[in-house]
């Protein structure tokens, strides 16, 4: 970490990717030989797993005690290593065998259990396989301190790597996209791509103001989000405000449009996949790479699109949460190829959206993201509460809300069911998606606060 903690501040951490230049400079014999040092140190704490629980500094005197030296009782084989990098190297393979002995735990509580269920049931227990620990890992070198880098200009450093079986410096170039002063640059890490590519990974760090967490937030402008997987809209967004009174009042709300496009894109792409697919006795490994690399590349763009527009849209009103529908059990349903896969790639947009909001919000401007139940926000009016029938058309809409007992008819005939408009008994007409964020965003204050609220209808909300 190179800021260090501040009283009321938080810090924020992001990575900066770039790519790394290599002209012709050989980088295997640095990643051999972290890996293999990282591979090496995981079977010597395995032997001696008592000094892992001590504090950082003591752990790795204790493993770098036997395995530096002449009389080291497991020699290390590159011990010209420097210090920094034997740190970094002792510290993930302190990390795999965590990692592991947890697995291991809970494999052996699972055991007991399946053993028991087998006695009682008078079955012959055959034991799952137990997780084994690594012998071979993947790991990329990260070169903490100046003692492994050095002159970083932004597009230029002198790193130390392995070079004819000795430690080197080698002054390399790398581009990199803009970023704002207010972040700092910390520590890199060498990343190898499977396309043979090698990028240089940054670390970038900023002061925010500490919030206090989600509940010290309830007093406090929200915009809540309602995300719709079918038609032209795809979010709905509503600024919402509490008042000392127990009222909540809307502030703004907008609507973000142009996914229909994307939808038709996808389909097609998806159609022909199927088509091929059909035409194919087997389907081999990397079968239609090409049209998936595509339909995975529009899939990142449009949920960083709706994503990037709906945090704008809160940072525009100055509210401090945005608040989501918790919707991650969605599966899709049984049927043809192409129709199936058109929904699962829905429903991964769905839940990529809040992912890159909730990433994009706290670390441009400091806002957090919170998500609520879905339970009845589109079957009740967020004014009254009262039952809400949906339609998609317009028609029926009118009718229904002119007519009380066409709308009763409709309930008992037709159930509840998705469309865009909801309609109360009363006549109220809304947009199902508005009056959803409306719900969304109630039940975020209401989470926190023991007294009922009220959602009033201003001008605005009509």
């Amino acid at each position: 970490m190179v800021l260090k903690r501040q009283k009321g501040k938080r810090i924020e951490t992001k990575t900066l990717k770039s790519l790394l230049r290599r002209d012709n400079i050989d980088l295997n014999q640095t990643m051999t030989v972290y890996r293999e040092s990282v591979a090496f140190y995981i079977q010597v704490i395995n032997q001696h797993p008592e000094y892992i629980d001590l504090s950082q500094a003591e752990m790795r005197q204790a493993y770098e005690q036997l395995t530096l030296g002449d009389s080291a009782l497991y020699p290390f084989l590159y011990s010209d290593m420097p210090r920094d990098l034997r740190w970094d190297v002792i510290s993930t393979a302190c990390g795999h065998y965590k990692a592991w002995k947890s697995n291991y735990e809970n494999w052996k509580k699972k055991e007991e259990k399946r053993l028991a269920q087998s006695i009682k049931k008078n079955k012959k227990h055959t034991p799952h396989k137990p997780p084994v620990l690594p012998t071979e890992v993947y790991d990329n070198p990260t070169y903490y301190k100046t003692s492994m880098f050095k002159e970083d200009t932004g597009n230029s450093v002198i790193l130390k790597i392995r070079k004819d079986n000795a430690w080197a410096w080698v002054k390399f170039h790398y581009s990199s996209y803009f970023y704002d002063s207010a972040w700092t640059k910390g520590c890199p890490t060498l990343v190898f791509k499977k396309d043979g590519t090698c990028w240089i990974n940054w670390t970038l760090e900023r002061y925010h103001d500490a919030t206090g967490g989600l509940k010290a937030l309830q007093d406090e402008r929200v915009c809540s989000v309602d995300i719709d997987l079918d038609g032209d809209v795809i979010s709905t967004l509503s600024i919402l405000e509490p008042d000392v009174n127990g009222e909540v009042k809307e502030v703004s709300r907008t609507f973000i449009k142009g996914h229909a496009s994307h939808v038709r894109r996808r389909k097609r792409e998806l159609g022909k996949i199927a088509k091929k697919m059909t035409a194919t006795a087997t389907v081999a490994k990397g079968f239609a790479s090409k049209y998936w690399e595509k339909i995975s590349n529009r899939e990142k763009s449009e949920g960083y699109r709706i994503a990037s527009e709906i945090v704008n849209f809160a940072k525009k009103h100055h509210s401090k949460v945005i608040v989501f529908e918790y919707l991650n059990n969605l599966r899709p349903q049984k049927g043809k190829y192409s129709a199936r896969s058109n929904q699962k790639r829905a429903y991964w947009l769905k839940s990529k959206i809040f992912e890159f909001v909730k990433y994009i919000a706290r670390t441009k401007f400091n806002i957090l993201t919170s998500r609520v139940s879905p339970k009845d926000t589109s079957k009740f009016s967020a004014i009254d509460g009262s039952l809400m029938m949906r339609t998609s058309d317009n028609q029926v809409a009118e009718l229904i809300a002119a007519v009380p007992r066409v709308w009763e008819n409709f309930l008992n005939t037709e159930g509840y069911h998705p469309g865009t408009i909801a309609v109360a008994f009363s006549g109220y007409m809304i947009h199902s998606g508005l009056n959803a964020a409306r719900n969304i965003g109630m039940k975020f204050y209401q989470r926190y606060k023991t007294e009922k609220l009220k959602f009033v209808s201003l001008q605005l909300a009509h």
